[in-house]
């Protein structure tokens, strides 16, 4: 079980960084930078497809959810009640609420916008006509607002998660209960593994 943990913690931690650092960097880095020549994010956007970002990166965010799941659910003995009334427990549950929602955002609105994009410089870079190029352009000024605004809710929500998961265990007390004493003697063990958890 201790080996389960190290392992459920090291995927949750690592591919938690990739997939909220990924999404810090478009935000506030690379989508600024962009924006002085809007020209180029179709380009940008093609190179990020041929390099698989697009599935990189949500994969990383499934893989941050899934091993965060697996591991509320080792530490709260099967999402116990008494565990979830508690401040860790809720305070874990709004971080992946949090967490999920991003992950929505992410693969059913930046995903496809970015991926069309690249799909348009393509379309660009073979010379089109003066009406299609105009046409297509139009369309990826449209795509470029959808993604802008779809990454930067992502990012929100992704950095509401991990302030939540940064927080969590440090909320041990909730309405004058703590999480040690509103469990039976039998998921003492679970409690070790929160401690080993929490490092």
């Amino acid at each position: 079980m201790h080996a389960e943990l190290l392992v459920l913690r090291f995927v949750h931690i690592i591919s938690g960084i990739m997939w909220v650092g990924s999404g810090i960097f478009v935000a506030f880095f690379l989508i600024p930078a962009l924006a002085a020549n809007r020209q180029l994010m179709p380009q940008v956007m093609e190179g990020l497809q041929r390099r698989r970002v697009f599935i990189i990166i949500p994969t990383a965010g499934l893989l941050a959810i899934l091993s965060g799941t697996w591991l509320l659910w080792i530490d709260s003995a099967g999402f116990s009640d008494s565990y979830m009334q508690t401040g860790v427990g809720r305070t874990f549950s709004l971080g992946g609420t949090a967490a999920i929602n991003a992950l929505l955002i992410q693969v059913f609105v930046s995903r496809p916008a970015g991926q069309r994009l690249g799909a348009i410089a393509a379309q660009l870079a073979a010379s089109p006509p003066a009406s299609e190029r105009e046409r297509l352009n139009a369309e990826a000024d449209r795509l470029r607002r959808r993604s802008v605004m779809g990454t930067l809710g992502a990012v929100i929500l992704g950095l509401l998660a991990a302030s939540a998961m940064a927080v969590a265990r440090y909320s041990w007390q909730s309405a004058g209960k703590s999480w040690s004493t509103s469990l039976p003697a039998r998921t003492v063990t679970s409690r070790v593994r929160t401690v080993i958890w929490s490092g």
